[in-house]
C-alpha cells in the first residue's frame, strides 16, 4: 500500500506534460487571432478592389459612356476588379437611382443584394436609371461572397444572408456631365 501511495504522490507532484496544458489552452486562441486577421485582410482587399472597380466605372458613366443595360454594367465592373470574384456577374447587384436635389430623398434600409439561396434572384427594388445631363445619381453595388473560414462571421459579428454569404458593399454618387 505504501508503494502505491508513493507512486501516486510522485504522479501528482510530477511536472511532466505541464506545457501540454498551456499549449491546449493558448493555441486555439492564437490560431483564432491569426485566421481572423487573415480573413479581415482578404475581405479588405476584396472590398478595396470592388470600390476601385466601381469608381473606375463611375468615371466612365459620368463622362457619358453608358452601358446598354444592367448586365453590361455588371460585366464592366467585374472586368475592372483586379482579383477574381468567383461568379461576379451573378453575385453582383448594381442599383443606380436618380436623387432629386430638391428633396434629397435617398433610399433607406439595407442595400438590396442578390439572393443566392433563391438561385441568384435579383432583388425587385433594384433600379437602373442612367439619368440625363446634370442629374445627381447614387450608385450602390453589393457583392455576396462566402467567408474563407466558416467560423469567421460569428467571431467578427458579420451579418450573413440565408445562403451563408457576407455582403461587400460599394456606394458612390456622381453627377452626369452636361
Amino acid at each position: 500500500m505504501t508503494t502505491l501511495m508513493s507512486k501516486m504522490r510522485r504522479f501528482i507532484m510530477s511536472a511532466d506534460g505541464s506545457t501540454t496544458i498551456e499549449f491546449v489552452i493558448w493555441f486555439p486562441l492564437y490560431m483564432t487571432l491569426f485566421l481572423t486577421s487573415f480573413e479581415l485582410t482578404y475581405y479588405g482587399f476584396r472590398s478595396v478592389f470592388l470600390e476601385r472597380a466601381v469608381d473606375m466605372q463611375v468615371r466612365e458613366l459620368r463622362l457619358g459612356q453608358r452601358p446598354a443595360d444592367l448586365d453590361e454594367l455588371k460585366e464592366e465592373i467585374c472586368e475592372k476588379t483586379l482579383i477574381v470574384f468567383g461568379d461576379c456577374e451573378r453575385e453582383l447587384t448594381v442599383d443606380i437611382r436618380d436623387i432629386s436635389t430638391s428633396t434629397w430623398n435617398v433610399p433607406e434600409g439595407p442595400l438590396p443584394c442578390v439572393d443566392r439561396a433563391d438561385d441568384f434572384k435579383e432583388p425587385e427594388d433594384v433600379e437602373f436609371g442612367p439619368g440625363g445631363a446634370g442629374d445627381f445619381l447614387l450608385l450602390r453595388a453589393c457583392f455576396v461572397t462566402d467567408p474563407l473560414f466558416s467560423t469567421t462571421p460569428w467571431i467578427l459579428g458579420l451579418p450573413r444572408d440565408a445562403s451563408g454569404g457576407i455582403a461587400l458593399v460599394a456606394v458612390t454618387t456622381y453627377v452626369n456631365e452636361p
